[in-house]
């Protein structure tokens, strides 16, 4: 215990409660009008997340990736009795009551899917056709299910784990070729067959918002002038017009960037990127050299910058709503568990060569 706490990476450790507190605080602001304490909750599903990963730090990094697959396996049990008998909220059948608690299943996927991709990527040289194919099948019965519910961001941010593998391993061009050519019929057969009426209408609408105003476009539209409004500094805390008034929808989940640029403006945006900026820095300044844990901190670090990049641009216009929360920020006791544990099992990764453990 001793020797984990001495070689621990309290610098990433203290950025990130950083965040985690600027994300308490807008809640707070985001929600002030609601007749339930977010805020209270989140500082709640907080303090659990760090009990959880401080637990989760303390085990062995081999006795990690040998019960990945058995996790990976309760987890698809759980999405597909969470599909058949799961609580409906916004349409999507994306919880699992359990007692007094709910909780969103898919949103663990992600850490067993990263230790059992990190572990494959580290015993082969490239990613050729068969390579390919057994990625694919890792990843596909989960976003299969998760599409099913349905729930497209996080289907689609599960997609990023195919995509980091991709970028650090070698690909052999037809591989390339083949997955151009699946992503371009794919889109066409989602657009056709699974994507909801009310999610092409996000789509479309993301690419003429004004157009669709009072529909699909409003959210675009409403969180573009949160962020407008704010100026350089912003309209001050619980004072922005667009969250108090409640023109803005979800301003407490996937929308709490507009909220910190309307009340705190644009410096307030600039010093919650300043945070992430560290955290992303100090994340990839592991030395690991192409090892299962080497891996498994690039995917799921990749993972969680991609999720970042798309809540933003989705913030401000860029990028269509698929409900897609920041990390660490929005409202969500699943997601900060998931993500905290992920950032426990790395914590432990960089700590193992201090230790002289794998």
């Amino acid at each position: 215990m001793s020797d984990l706490l001495r070689f621990f990476d309290k610098t990433t450790a203290i950025v990130l409660l950083l965040i985690c507190l600027v994300g308490i605080l807008l809640i707070a602001s985001a929600s002030s009008s609601a007749s339930t304490a977010y805020h209270l909750r989140q500082a709640v599903f907080l303090v659990v997340a760090l009990a959880g990963g401080f637990m989760v730090m303390r085990t062995k990094t081999d006795t990690v990736f040998r019960l990945a697959l058995p996790a990976y396996v309760v987890l698809m049990v759980l999405l597909i009795i969470q599909l058949l008998a799961g609580r409906v909220v916004a349409g999507t059948r994306s919880w699992l009551p359990l007692g007094v608690i709910s909780i969103q299943v898919s949103e663990f996927v992600k850490i067993p899917l990263a230790l059992i991709m990190a572990r494959y990527l580290a015993r082969i040289q490239e990613i050729g056709y068969r390579e390919f194919l057994r990625l694919g099948a890792m990843l596909g019965l989960p976003v299969v299910l998760i599409v099913l519910q349905p729930d497209m961001g996080v289907a689609f941010m599960l997609c990023s784990l195919l995509l980091g593998a991709l970028i650090l391993k070698r690909v052999r061009l037809h591989v390339i070729l083949t997955l151009i050519l699946l992503i371009s019929v794919g889109s066409v057969m989602v657009w056709h067959t699974v994507l909801k009426p009310y999610q092409k209408s996000r789509v479309i609408s993301f690419l003429n918002p004004e157009k669709f105003s009072q529909s699909s476009g409003y959210q675009i539209i409403q969180s573009r002038i949160a962020v407008g409004s704010g100026g350089l500094a912003g309209k001050g805390f619980m004072r922005g017009s667009q969250s108090q008034f409640e023109f803005l929808p979800t301003r407490h989940t996937d929308f709490i960037v507009s909220v910190l640029g309307e009340e705190f403006g644009f410096l307030g945006i600039s010093l919650l990127l300043l945070l992430y900026f560290l955290f992303f820095t100090r994340q990839l300044r592991y030395r690991g050299t192409g090892d299962a844990q080497f891996y498994f901190v690039y995917l799921f670090t990749g993972l969680i910058l991609f999720q970042f990049l798309v809540n933003v641009l989705m913030a401000i216009g860029y990028f269509p709503v698929l409900g897609i929360p920041l990390p660490f920020v929005s409202y969500g006791g699943s997601s900060l568990l998931s993500f905290m544990i992920g950032e426990a099992l790395i914590f432990r990764m960089k700590i193992n060569p201090y230790l002289h453990e794998r």
